[in-house]
């Protein structure tokens, strides 16, 4: 073919692989390519939802998800609750706390009898979720802030402060922790303290900065500067805004 039309064999090359990647034609082993019958052609739909998938897969979405949001684009529905799984109860109660401050919307543990309700995790726990979820009802993944949107706007403690990072789940206090050393804070100028043990704000000295999460910032100490470690990135946030009825503050 390339010496027929004097061209460079790669040009051919391309042009074979196109073919192929559009479905015209197909490879069999050893002996060479062939035109494919017309009916087992891709449909041009079936091209652009395969190409929709494999972006939407590159940028983190699973089919799940984008065909989700395309049954909300067609079919809109506004949801009244949110429902969120997650095993952990107090990690779970401050994933409502956060929901519930930012959109004005109920977001509880199980859903209620005959609402309107979307279920959302975070996006470590959605494949055993989705398992535990009867066909057809779709889960939100909730994605974790990132390391720079949650020290936005934060000061850099003197070096000799102590840093308590207080949290009754001690997933927060993992994830906090590790953020902290990332940004190059010495792990010796940290300690946890579990919200949940007695007695746990007379651990907090007066030199402390507490780096906690939005339902222990409302009950430490007075006087104690507080630095609320909060988990939903603002991405997830927006998108639930979008798909609920939000209460305006």
């Amino acid at each position: 073919m390339a010496r027929r039309n004097s061209i460079h064999a790669n040009t051919v090359s391309a042009a074979y692989h196109d073919l192929l990647e559009k479905g015209w034609l197909e490879l069999r082993r050893g002996s060479g390519l062939y035109v494919r019958p017309l009916q087992q052609a891709a449909e041009p739909l079936d091209r652009i939802l395969q190409d929709l998938l494999k972006a939407a897969r590159t940028m983190g979405y699973e089919p799940e998800h984008v065909l989700q949001r395309l049954h909300q684009m067609v079919r809109p529905v506004r949801y009244e609750t949110v429902v969120v799984a997650e095993d952990d109860p107090a990690l779970r109660t401050i994933l409502c706390a956060e929901i519930v401050e930012k959109l004005g919307i109920p977001a509880v543990d199980e859903a209620p009898p005959g609402g309107n309700s979307i279920v959302v995790a975070l996006a470590t726990r959605l494949p055993k979720v989705r398992k535990q979820l009867p066909a057809g009802l779709f889960c939100l993944p909730l994605r974790l802030r990132s390391v720079p949107a949650s020290l936005e706007g934060q000061t850099r403690p003197a070096p000799d402060t102590l840093i308590s990072i207080v949290s009754a789940s001690q997933e927060i206090r993992f994830w906090a922790r590790a953020m902290l050393l990332a940004v190059g804070l010495e792990p010796d100028g940290l300690q946890e303290v579990g919200a949940n043990q007695e007695g746990w704000r007379d651990r907090l000295g007066s030199r402390t900065v507490v780096v906690t999460d939005i339902l222990t910032a409302r009950e430490l100490p007075a006087g104690c500067i507080a630095k609320v470690f909060r988990i939903i990135a603002d991405s997830s946030l927006e998108e639930l805004r979008q798909l609920c009825v939000v209460t305006p503050p």
